[in-house]
Order: C-alpha cells, then structure tokens, then sequence
C-alpha cells in the first residue's frame, strides 16, 4: 500500500551535510536503483523486503536513511555504560560480508557522534566486548557472535529501532535459520510492530517469503531490482 515516490537524485534524500559531504567523498554521483526506491521506502519508515544483487549499492540504501535518522534525533555512542544499547543491528552471513558492511558504516558516519563496531568469530572475544563497550550504536555482526555478545549481556536490545537482515537467503543456506528467530526472539528485543525490519536478498525462495511474513510488519514493502535471482 502507498509505497513513497522514488528519489532521483542525493539532494532529494534529504541528507544532513556531514552524510551528504561524506556521499560526495566516497564518489557517489546518483543514486542506483535500490537507492532511489529503497532510502525513501526506509526515511517513510517503512518495513522493507529487497531482492537486490552484491554490488547493486544496497548497502548505503540502508545505511544513509537509518544515519540520517540517528542525525535527526541527535543520537550519540555513550562510552561510559557498562551495557550498550545499540539502535541498528545489522546480520550478514560472513566475516568479509559483514566487515565491508562495517567499512561502509564507519565511512558514512565518519565525523559524526554515531559509532558503528563490528563483531564476528575468528577475533579474540574480550578485544571485541572492549570495542563494543567504547560505544556502539550501529552494531553489525555474523549471528553467532552477536548472539554471544548479547548472550554475554553486554549489549541490550530495548533501544533498538532497525533490524537488517543482509543476504538473508545465504544465511539460510548457510543454516543460521535458527540464530536468526533466536535474535529476533532474544529477552528485550522490539516485537516487529515497534522496530524497523530491512531484510536483503538475491533470491526469493519460499523459506525467505516465510521468514518475511514472520520477521517483518504486514504491510512491508516488497522492492525487486533487475532479475530477481540473477545477476547485478
């Protein structure tokens, strides 16, 4: 129902400078088709299903909406608290997945109060709680190892508003099916009507339309870019 118009340029995304001047320094000239549809779909604070290829730029269609956001209500990383509260989490199935999504977020935030940290398996645990506990408001992660930190009570849910699930179908394949509705169903979590829910894909099998159903708002928004399942 009533999806928001596409944007067609940066400008109209409405960007505060510090995200604007950081757009302009990492060389992006105009939006590609995720950006144009799925930044408005996510500013109109809509739940959002993307079926969009590696390399189709979803990551800053997800990233520059939820920033901008953090900019608008004035959120900052608070280094003192012994448990941090995150307001995004993002999931990805593999380490150089999930680090790249990193980079993206730490580029984007760059000179801006908002910190994002990542955490996965393969880094010494008590290095990774230390950066956690510096501040994190972006916290982007492989499931195990967030469940883990979470787990470990060192990062609680009650202010999270974005949930992004990234290569969603891979995670499946991948079997973390089962870390995936533990996150969603860990002590504190939002239930899906009070948080924001993005999920991306290449693919749209049927585990993924029933993992949608379940972890998104009834009238999410389904964007498909070029051929669904084939290449960017």
């Amino acid at each position: 129902s009533n999806p928001p118009k596409a944007i067609m340029t940066f400008d109209e995304a409405g960007l505060c400078e510090s995200l604007n001047k950081n757009v302009k320094k990492s060389g992006y000239v105009k939006p590609t088709p995720v950006q144009k549809y799925g930044i408005p779909i996510i500013s109109a604070g809509r739940d959002l299903m993307a079926c969009a290829q590696t390399g189709s730029g979803k990551t800053a269609a997800f990233l520059l909406p939820i920033l901008q956001q953090f900019m608008t209500d004035g959120v900052a990383a608070s280094r003192f608290s012994e448990v941090q509260e995150p307001e995004a989490i993002i999931v990805a199935p593999t380490r150089e997945l999930i680090n790249q999504i990193y980079l993206e977020a730490r580029k984007f935030a760059f000179g801006t109060c908002v910190r994002p940290v990542v955490v996965y398996g393969g880094i010494n645990t008590g290095y990774t709680i230390r950066e956690v506990l510096k501040g994190c408001n972006v916290l982007c992660g492989t499931p195990g190892r967030l469940l883990d930190i979470i787990g470990r009570g060192k990062v609680a849910l009650s202010k999270l508003r974005y949930l992004v699930l990234d290569e969603a179908d891979r995670m499946l394949d991948m079997g973390f099916e089962p870390d995936m509705r533990k996150l969603v169903g860990s002590p504190g979590m939002p239930p899906k009507e009070e948080r924001q829910t993005l999920m991306f894909s290449a693919t749209f099998p049927e585990e993924i339309q029933r993992l949608a159903s379940e972890f998104l708002k009834v009238d999410y928004l389904f964007l498909a870019v070029g051929v669904v399942g084939g290449a960017c």
